[in-house]
């Protein structure tokens, strides 16, 4: 008996995949920011399930993705790597916003202050990425690098300011490294949405910074 082939998906049903995954990431970091901000593991469960659906939606895009001939395809396939990698990044921040609530784990004030500015950097970043996934606008993706430098530079003034509160004695060990691993996720989140920004940046876009095809996968 034989079999009939499956239809290869379009490429708006590819970039209304992608769209999806991008929305998802937004999603799941705000969940764990309000986790974080709240001291609250409520949020955690459904960050946990987008998290998944995250991965389920790579790995449906790159068989789509890989299986066509099409070189702007195979170009294309970077894009949801890099988008599970951010959800790899936030599921990382969520197991240790988990592991702080359960153990008691306290920042000093600052600390706190410091990681909820950078939770809130790294949204405002994933939005501008989702959103220039969906328009290629030259703005956003400007805004989108820009909004990624910023993000390292103050994560790496964090770490230094961290430094000199725990030589002092003001932050203990545990709370440290707690701290540190937060950074390290919130700017695996930055460099992996900068990532997509970027490749964004080099597509060939008319004068007026709107390509009227849309993102071509």
């Amino acid at each position: 008996m034989s079999s009939e082939s499956v239809p290869e998906p379009s490429a708006e049903a590819l970039r209304t995949q992608i769209d999806q995954m991008a929305d998802k990431t937004v999603q799941m970091l705000k969940l764990v920011r309000d986790a974080f901000a709240r001291v609250d593991r409520t949020p955690l469960e459904p960050a946990a399930r987008l998290g998944r659906e995250i991965h389920q939606l790579d790995r449906v895009l790159l068989a789509s993705l890989l299986s066509g001939d099409d070189a702007r395809r195979s170009e294309a396939v970077f894009i949801p790597m890099h988008l599970e990698r951010i959800g790899d990044n936030i599921e990382a921040l969520a197991a240790e916003t988990g592991g702080m609530i359960s153990h008691g784990v306290l920042f000093t004030d600052r600390a706190v202050r410091e990681i909820a500015n950078l939770f809130g950097l790294a949204t405002d970043l994933l939005e501008s990425v989702r959103d220039a996934l969906r328009t290629l606008n030259r703005t956003l993706i400007s805004h989108a690098l820009g909004e990624g430098a910023q993000i390292e530079a103050l994560a790496d003034e964090y770490a230094l300011s961290h430094q000199k509160r725990l030589i002092e004695g003001v932050c203990v060990p545990k709370a440290s490294s707690a701290f540190v691993a937060r950074l390290d996720h919130l700017k695996g989140v930055e460099w992996h949405a900068r990532e997509v920004a970027g490749r964004l940046a080099s597509a060939s876009l008319p004068a007026d910074g709107q390509d009227r095809r849309r993102w071509q996968p």
